[in-house]
């Protein structure tokens, strides 16, 4: 949904417009200091300075409120990563790559308290699972300088397979961001969690050495597992579980980067699964499949070098 589909009439004037703003941000305020549950549209009306008759002028109830200051902060989120995406377009590869990763990472993290609402209320609030919801509601504002970011770095990296490669990439560090500030995990800083997804997808190259077994062996237990793990925290929690036992049976990664490694991986699983639950129009499935498996190789290789 648009923010005019959220909306009982759209605002056309100054000062509607200024009414609406100052509903969102009191809604947020609210969302943030007492949580969507005890957040009511008296109380969201309250604390922007007008009369709950004023807020059903423009919204029916609390979800289209709540719906609304989301996409809103989504769209915001984009035009920002837009920014930053096409101001990295000449800055060298590595530095490029880092500053992108980090800049989603921390862009996630400081609305997390709305990435959470969304994550847990989602099937109020929108029509499809909340990850490919954002993906949705970002895509027109970060396709082309996604696009233009990947040509300019990350294009020996995807040759052969560049339109696979750029939305398998930009999905595994959208989810990066996305569960990091969804699920909070506090024994993975997120410095460490960054590095190693930097790292990641520095060391990508489609095409090269063959896999090692450790990330074809999770590979392929990524494609034959369950479809849409990205749903839910439930799904998300059973590819953590299961990326754990694969890796400790490997016995590869060293303990202290194990749990970031785990973390990175199912990841990639993630994004796999969204390109497989909702194909993409264009893109070759075996080519994804075979990318992700340089993916988490790569992934594999970074937590191996602690």
């Amino acid at each position: 949904m648009d923010l005019d589909d959220r909306l009982r009439k759209t605002p056309r004037q100054a000062r509607s417009r200024s009414t609406v703003e100052a509903i969102l941000e009191a809604a947020e305020r609210v969302l943030r200091s007492e949580g969507y549950e005890a957040a009511s549209t008296n109380r969201m009306a309250r604390v922007a300075g007008f009369s709950v008759g004023s807020l059903y002028q423009y919204f029916d109830d609390k979800r289209a409120v709540v719906g609304a200051l989301l996409d809103q902060a989504l769209k915001s989120e984009a035009t920002r990563l837009a920014q930053a995406l096409d101001s990295l377009a000449r800055v060298e590869r590595g530095v490029a790559i880092d500053r992108s990763v980090r800049r989603v990472i921390a862009e996630r993290r400081g609305k997390a308290h709305l990435f959470r609402v969304l994550e847990a209320h989602g099937s109020e609030l929108c029509d499809e699972p909340p990850l490919r919801h954002v993906l949705r509601v970002q895509a027109p504002a970060l396709a082309d300088p996604l696009h233009r970011f990947a040509a300019s770095h990350l294009s020996d990296s995807f040759r052969g397979v560049f339109d696979e490669g750029l939305a398998l990439t930009a999905r595994f560090v959208h989810t990066l961001g996305y569960v990091f500030a969804v699920d909070a995990p506090e024994h993975l800083p997120e410095e460490r969690v960054a590095a190693h997804a930097v790292a990641t997808v520095s060391k990508l190259r489609s095409g090269a050495a063959p896999l090692a077994s450790s990330a074809k062996e999770l590979r392929d237990a990524f494609c034959s597992g369950r479809p849409a793990g990205h749903v839910d925290a439930t799904g998300r929690a059973r590819r953590m579980r299961e990326t754990r036992s694969a890796l400790m049976r490997a016995g590869e990664t060293p303990p202290a980067a194990l749990e970031r490694t785990v973390f990175v991986a199912a990841a990639i699983g993630e994004a796999m699964d969204e390109l497989r639950d909702a194909p993409v129009a264009g893109l070759d499935p075996a080519r994804v499949v075979e990318l992700a498996g340089q993916l988490l190789d790569a992934c594999l290789a970074a937590g191996a070098a602690e």
